[in-house]
């Protein structure tokens, strides 16, 4: 009988049974059973070794996620923690003329048409059709001599040999052609600039008839180290690097998005096709629908699903149909129809692709599908549904536009994120307080208004970028030059403390002659022009380019942008379709302040879709509005239900806090403009009156992006740590959040510093103060005696302070004893400031009451 062996170690075993049991064999009973334990030790020790390792040490894997949408493997399912994630200015030159929605800033030898149907960016772009020469379209923009530029457009050549960009003036700079008929493609030119202005032309070469489009021209000053490493980069890398923007733009509420192991969204956001109508659909739940059809190839889909081009995915379900996949930027048959209950794919050169559910070819019937569910990789997961997780920041975050230094950062400390900010933006309204003007200040064709002293956090001089109310990018002072050497539309930002703004005549109506007086200068701040309405019509004054007010006649008002409505009262607001100036400055002591922001990234274990991107606003307070037996957010219906921003893409609309899974459709292009390209609605049926809605969305407006690095838990010791240092975080918040809902259902009132020689009117008695309730109403009371007038009173901190400006009417007495009128600004960075009416003196023997103050909604 041969020797066995033990069943664990394997060691060798005596056989007793053999007559030779009289001999031992040593090398056979001792050493190699001795090797086999000590192997068995070493395994052992190795095991636990590595068993300690991941119990005693934290290990932490860094990731660093790039803008767009890619595959992020994780060795472990756990949560991101952020490290790093920086500020970025983009300065497009153009203003906001690139973005291809307005004909008349462009000059061309050929007539220019809007395509609301081929775009890149916003809601249309230019097709401009070819005549007997090659097609222009050319805009002008300033440079510095001896500095560095990029210049791209996205353009599609249609039915045209070619299309690129060039600068003119300079034969060497002429972009790569695109010869792309069927979709947009970026033309690159690099340059160095020889003159104070340049002008950038789209030239597109064919016959007579052909006819090509062009969107997101952009023209950026960059370093000499980027003008460098621009020369390696591909035309859609340089495209990707400096992205379009309108005007001045930081990167603004950046996100991340990790979608779901299942990439498809509920069946409900799906979209009919091929006359497939509502009446023939029906929704059994959040996965599973059926369709009714005539012999006629009909379809419900989900549209434009997000993937990484050249990635397997695999598409499954439980259907009766045709599933069928279809690129949407190769505009190609991936899957032309299947009856299997899963398939897997390439997405080739596709970042979109629609899913579908067809009947069969042919059959008229009812067709049921299932448990939808698209993964990445080559074999069909088991169904989950849809779970996305996001980390979005409502922030902006700037750096110096040309060489990227001083830049705003974001860290995170105790579960909050902070933003350690270096970059401030200041909105220059009528409800700044303005000097008034003087005549040293004029010149021909153009006068220099400036603000009073001090009102804004303090600035490194010289060091703003300032954007016009049409878009256009403002010359800037620098050292202090002579105004008549800066000309009109320049800004500075002075030694001083005020920041002054060159208006052109053309936009203010002010003629050379004329001293505009702080009413003039607020109007025109707000948006409208002054001129006769003895000697001129409202349209007329508003289209001028020469003086329209002189200081005698009849004075009236006229909106500068949009249709010429006019006023002869003072203008007390801006309207809708105008845009303030702005202006962005480097502070000079950089602050800490906390962001808004929601949501916790995490990763499961394997593979990972991740979007990196800009421009989310997260639940944001909706108030559907009904029509047609829906119930539509940001349908155009008078603005009742607008969002505040346009619209790119409605990603979410939620029901007390829980997605609702509404549908969402395109505006109309009469519309575009104001709303956006996106609007949701739900039927009457599944709306509740009662409930509150808040909507996730992407903006129309894009920003530049950034990456976001850090890290993530690689062993089971950091995981706990993770869990530990999460768990006492969110215990901590938990007890703040509940101090601060004491503090508000036992509000107090608050004494704040009274300012700029303001008193009490009368001691304790009627004593300026201020409190928020519960609600989240700021609440102001109490009598003034007279400082100076139009200066800031007292300062509101941050939690008090309006979302916009508030001009409230007030009780007042002068020092004749008679009651009179004033005005309260209440505005958005917090300071209080009393006006007296005009030609009207309170001094200090009168009074002014804040007792009538209405409560308002303090800014979030």
């Amino acid at each position: 009988m041969a020797s066995e062996k033990t069943p664990n170690l394997g060691l060798n075993q005596i056989d007793r049974t053999s007559p030779k049991t009289t001999y031992f064999d040593l090398e056979k009973y001792l050493d190699e059973n001795w090797r086999s334990v000590d192997k068995f030790a070493g395994d052992v020790n190795d095991g636990v070794n590595e068993i300690k390792k991941r119990l005693d040490t934290t290990e932490r894997k860094a990731v660093t996620l790039e803008p767009g949408v890619q595959i992020v493997h994780a060795e472990k399912a756990a949560p991101f923690s952020l490290t790093g994630l920086s500020g970025r200015t983009l300065v497009n030159l153009l203003g906001r003329m690139g973005s291809c929605e307005t004909v008349s800033e462009w000059s061309s030898n050929v007539a220019i048409a809007i395509d609301n149907n081929n775009k890149t960016n916003g809601s249309s772009s230019f097709k401009i059709t070819l005549g007997s020469v090659p097609a222009t379209a050319s805009a002008s923009f300033l440079t510095t001599p001896g500095r560095k530029y990029i210049a791209i457009a996205d353009v599609k050549s249609g039915n045209t040999i070619k299309v690129a960009i060039s600068i003119n003036g300079i034969a060497s700079a002429v972009g790569n052609d695109v010869n792309s008929g069927s979709v947009f493609a970026p033309s690159v030119v690099r340059f160095t600039a020889k003159e104070y202005f340049h002008i950038v032309t789209i030239t597109g070469t064919g016959a007579t008839g052909n006819t090509f489009n062009m969107d997101s021209v952009r023209v950026y000053e960059i370093s000499d180290a980027d003008y460098a490493a621009a020369v390696s980069l591909t035309p859609s890398q340089a495209a990707a690097k400096y992205p379009y923007v309108d005007s001045v733009m930081p990167v603004r509420n950046p996100y991340v998005i990790r979608y779901g192991e299942n990439l498809l969204p509920s069946v409900r956001e799906w979209v009919n096709n091929g006359g497939l109508t509502d009446s023939r659909v029906v929704i059994k739940g959040e996965y599973e629908f059926s369709i009714t059809t005539t012999t006629d190839p009909q379809w419900r889909a989900a549209a434009s699903v997000k993937v990484v081009p050249n990635t397997q995915y695999t598409l499954s379900a439980t259907h009766d149909g045709l599933l069928g996949i279809y690129g949407v930027n190769q505009q190609a048959v991936i899957i032309n129809g299947v009856t299997a209950s899963s398939v897997s794919f390439n997405s080739g050169n596709n970042t979109f692709v629609d899913i579908s559910l067809t009947n069969r070819s042919g059959v008229a019937g009812t067709f049921t599908g299932k448990n939808f569910m698209l993964n990445i990789g080559n074999v069909a997961k088991p169904f989950k549904s849809r779970e996305n997780v996001t980390l979005a920041l409502q922030t902006d975050l700037y750096a110096d536009p040309v060489t990227g230094i001083n830049a705003d950062t974001v860290f995170e400390r105790d579960g909050q994120y902070f933003k350690y900010k270096k970059w401030h933006r200041v909105t220059l309204d009528g409800a700044v307080n303005w000097n008034d003007s003087s005549p040293g200040q004029s010149f021909p064709g153009f006068k220099v208004v400036y603000t009073a002293p001090n009102q804004f956090p303090a600035w490194i001089s010289y060091s703003d970028k300032s954007v016009k109310y049409d878009g256009k990018i403002l010359n800037t002072a620098k050292t202090g030059g002579q105004w008549s050497t800066l000309g009109a539309d320049a800004t500075e930002t002075s030694i001083d403390g005020s920041i002054y703004v060159s208006i052109p005549v053309a936009d203010s109506g002010w003629a050379d002659g004329y001293t505009p007086t702080q009413d003039d200068i607020k109007a025109y701040f707000y948006g409208y022009k002054a001129y006769d309405a003895n000697t001129i019509t409202p349209a007329n004054a508003q289209a001028s380019t020469k003086a329209t007010w002189s200081g005698t006649g009849t004075k009236y008002w006229v909106q500068r942008i949009g249709l010429p409505n006019f006023t002869q009262s003072v203008p007390q607001q801006s309207y809708t379709g105008y845009t303030p100036y702005q202006l962005v400055y480097q502070l000079a002591s950089p602050t800490v302040e906390p962001i808004v922001s929601e949501g916790q990234l995490s990763f499961v274990e394997g593979d990972n879709q991740v979007e990196v991107g800009t421009g989310l606003i997260v639940r944001e307070e909706s108030k559907p509005a009904i029509s047609s037996n829906q119930y539509w957010i940001n349908g155009s219906l008078n603005g009742v239900s607008k969002l505040r921003e346009k619209t790119n893409k409605i990603l979410a609309v939620y029901k007390n806090g829980k997605n609702d899974s509404w549908g969402t459709v395109s505006h109309t292009d009469d519309v575009k403009n104001l709303y956006g390209l996106t609007q949701a609605y739900i039927s009457t049926a599944r709306f509740d009156p009662t409930a509150s809605y808040s909507t996730t969305y992407l903006t129309l407006e894009t920003s530049p992006n950034v990456s976001f690095a850090g890290s993530y838990a690689a062993n089971e010791k950091t995981l706990l740590a993770d869990l530990v240092d999460s768990v006492q975080q969110n215990t901590a918040r938990v007890s703040v959040l509940e101090n601060k809902k004491a503090d508000k259902d036992n509000a107090v009132w608050i004494t704040p510093t009274l300012l700029n020689g303001w008193t009490n009117h009368d001691g304790t008695l009627s004593q300026i103060s201020y409190l928020k309730d519960s609600a989240g109403y700021v609440h102001i009371k109490g009598v003034a005696k007279p400082g100076a007038m139009t200066t800031n009173v007292f300062q509101l901190p941050v939690g008090y302070r309006p979302s916009r400006t508030l001009v409230v009417g007030v009780a007042a007495n002068t020092d004749s004893g008679h009651d009179v009128l004033g005005r309260v600004n209440i505005l958005p960075n917090g300071t209080v400031a009393i006006l007296a009416i005009t030609g009207i003196t309170i001094t200090n023997t009168g009074w002014v009451s804040l007792d009538s103050l209405p409560p308002f909604l303090a800014e979030q």
